[in-house]
């Protein structure tokens, strides 16, 4: 049954949901419930997968003496890494032009739009300005553990596991490691069933893309081709660039670099979700890379839900296509606040679902005066379209951070080698 793994087979079952997406519609809507229940099996694995990942990784970080290193690598990677995002969505939208030349026909075509979901749209709005950046702080902190697991808070979930990590790291290392080695088996179990469902993949990517290709109008994507392109063309960039810095931080060519994440980025290219690509991007990083198994599971968890580059590309361009849909001009702080606000909106979205998460760019639009709901109609009926290639990048990046921060497990097992703490356990304190 590998052929059911193989690559061929994956891609050939996303090209024929493509393809009864076209031409049999009806087909495409029968089919979207069952890509909807793949998708459900793989999130009921992924958040215990995520939990038991942070809470080991944090707690064997806290044992370790390269805590702060590894801590400040990720701050400085994770910042540097959102910015360099936001300002290439705001070159590639002054450069590209995506809201100018737009034709009378394909202008209609959006107003069309516009009107039909204007009333849904101003409450979309006043959601996102109540996720601000306080209230995204405020939440963070879940009232009862249980109800965020059931809900799939994953921000809060994500905040509960570095706790109950960070706490186990600080109890003496005999103590903390016998929880640690289970935490671990659970961890190595949902990776065991994430396996098996592999071998469905094909069918729930097929599934998938019927549908989406079906929920999108031909009137849309010719109206909004320019801003398509170009949100192909950054996701394609950020890419390629991603992973020469992967190759060249690895010693191995790019080609063997895109090899080793060949199955993570077609799955996140066929489900649309970063955090059900998680448990494949830890295996590959790990297998294929050699990374260091704990700082793996630590950051990438952090990264996929935090630092939302694909978001970034969404507030930064979306941003651009409003003012030049509407024909303001934008100075130089204008652009700044820009390349900030789309940083700070996407992390003040962590954790929020899709359409909340784009009408968070109402924290950007309303300081420069553009109208936001326009903008997150729009994006909201384009997104079907941009979206699983913004999910492809947004997990390659998160990859790329992943490999600039952690070590190789042999240089991790080196450092640890060439330094004898005096065991914790012994006197409470490490000389």
């Amino acid at each position: 049954m590998r052929w059911l793994k193989s690559i061929w087979t994956i891609l050939g079952s996303i090209a024929a949901g493509v393809m009864i997406g076209i031409y049999q519609p009806q087909l495409a809507e029968q089919l979207i419930p069952y890509g909807g229940l793949y998708l459900s099996f793989l999130k009921m694995c992924v958040i215990p997968i995520m939990v038991t990942a942070i809470v080991s990784s944090v707690g064997r970080l806290f044992m370790s003496t390269g805590s702060n290193k590894v801590l400040n690598k990720m701050l400085l990677v994770f910042i540097v890494g959102m910015l360099a995002v936001s300002v290439l969505g705001i070159t590639a939208g002054l450069l590209g032009k995506p809201g100018e030349g737009i034709s009378a026909g394909s202008k209609t075509v959006l107003g069309t739009i516009v009107l039909d979901n204007e009333s849904s749209s101003a409450d979309q709005a006043d959601t996102a300005s109540a996720n601000g950046l306080m209230d995204f702080i405020f939440k963070l902190i879940p009232d009862n553990i249980f109800i965020a697991l059931t809900q799939g808070n994953s921000l809060q979930i994500l905040f509960f596991s570095v706790v109950v990590g960070i706490a186990l790291g600080l109890l003496s290392v005999h103590t903390g490691e016998h929880f640690l080695s289970l935490v671990d088996l659970m961890f190595k179990v949902f990776q065991r069933i994430i396996s098996w469902s592999m071998y469905v993949l094909p069918f729930g990517l097929l599934c998938i893309m019927a549908g989406q290709i079906a929920s999108t109008g031909a009137d849309l994507l010719l109206a909004m081709v320019k801003f398509i392109a170009l949100a192909y063309t950054v996701a394609l960039v950020l890419m390629i660039a991603s992973g020469w810095i992967m190759a060249a931080k690895l010693k191995i060519s790019f080609i063997q670099a895109l090899k080793g994440l060949k199955e993570t980025l077609i799955i996140a290219f066929g489900t649309q979700n970063s955090i059900a690509t998680m448990p494949s991007a830890l295996d590959s990083l790990r297998k294929q890379f050699k990374l260091d198994s704990d700082s793996v599971n630590l950051v990438v968890p952090l990264g996929v839900v935090l630092c939302r580059y694909s978001m970034v590309v969404v507030y930064s361009l979306g941003i651009i296509f409003i003012a030049q849909l509407y024909g303001v001009t934008l100075g130089l702080q204008d652009l700044f606040i820009i390349m900030a606000g789309a940083v700070l909106a996407a992390v003040a979205g962590a954790g929020t679902p899709g359409i909340v998460a784009i009408a968070m760019i109402s924290l950007i639009a309303d300081p420069l005066n553009l109208p936001s709901s326009t903008g997150i109609i729009l994006l909201m009926a384009v997104n079907p379209i941009i979206d699983p290639i913004l999910t492809t990048a947004n997990i390659h990046l998160n990859s790329m951070a992943a490999v600039l921060i952690v070590d190789k497990a042999e240089d991790s097992q080196r450092e640890a080698a060439d330094y004898d703490p005096l065991p914790l356990g012994s006197s409470g304190t490490a000389s």
